[in-house]
């Protein structure tokens, strides 16, 4: 019969590790760059697929919603970054093929929780679009240039934006509270899905005021390098995944 696992300890980190952090992940970055900007390119083609979607559509508003979305699936994602940071650990040199080696050998219990993170994300742009509709209706209104030459004028167009951000900054809490640490706890194999989640969970609170601004951070670089400028995220993206990976070093004992 086997012991059941122990969830393991968690250390209580200063605000200021998270510019540790940021050093490590622009580090590892620079020594990954090509497979790093690779793998990450694939994800910023097909977001702008689909922003050029959105704005093809006259749904402009939509690529708010769109881009902070993306913190609901971006979890998932980093899969490929940890094991990449393993990798270089054994100073063996991280390829294109290894990012999505991660996946290839992730356990179960990380499927379960990528589909989770999935269907949030899709709950997420239903309720968006929800949203949408109700302040705007169903029949396309303003081009993307429209929008934003109206973007400083308020009105409903803010509105909305405030309303869908806050009920997105819901599920994008809970999502960062479940996967945080979760993610690469159950990648390393050191535990299972419930004890990992629980373990992310009591680590994300123990010390809240550090992981709520390195939340913010990773929102603003991801979603604000989509959003500005798309090549961005090529470079912004992988540091910010490398730098989770050590702060799951540092937090998790």
């Amino acid at each position: 019969m086997e012991s059941p696992q122990n969830p393991p300890s968690y250390r209580k980190v200063p605000l200021s590790q998270i510019k540790s952090w940021l050093g490590h992940g622009w580090q590892m970055f620079h020594q990954t760059r090509n497979a790093s900007m690779a793998y990450a390119g694939i994800f910023a083609m097909i977001g702008m697929v689909l922003l050029a979607g959105v704005v093809i559509l006259d749904i402009a508003p939509m690529a708010f919603p769109l881009a902070g979305g993306f913190m609901l699936i971006g979890p998932a994602v980093l899969v490929g970054f940890f094991n990449a940071a393993r990798l270089q650990a054994k100073e063996r040199p991280a390829r294109l093929a290894d990012f999505f080696g991660g996946f290839r050998h992730s356990p179960p219990a990380l499927w379960v929780l990528s589909m989770v993170c999935m269907f949030l994300f899709l709950i997420w742009l239903t309720d968006a679009a929800i949203v949408y509709s109700l302040y705007f209706g169903t029949v396309p209104v303003l081009s993307a240039l429209e929008f934003f030459s109206s973007f400083g004028s308020g009105g409903k167009w803010l509105s909305f934006l405030l309303f869908s951000s806050f009920t997105g900054a819901v599920l994008a809490f809970l999502i960062f509270a479940v996967s945080a640490f979760a993610v690469p706890l159950i990648h390393s194999r050191r535990m299972e899905l419930a004890n990992a989640v629980g373990t992310s969970v009591h680590a994300v609170f123990g010390n809240f005021g550090v992981m709520m601004a390195w939340g913010i951070v990773l929102t603003l670089g991801v979603a604000g390098s989509i959003l500005l400028f798309m090549p961005l995220f090529v470079v912004v993206f992988p540091v910010l995944a490398f730098a989770s990976e050590q702060a799951y070093r540092d937090v998790c004992a």
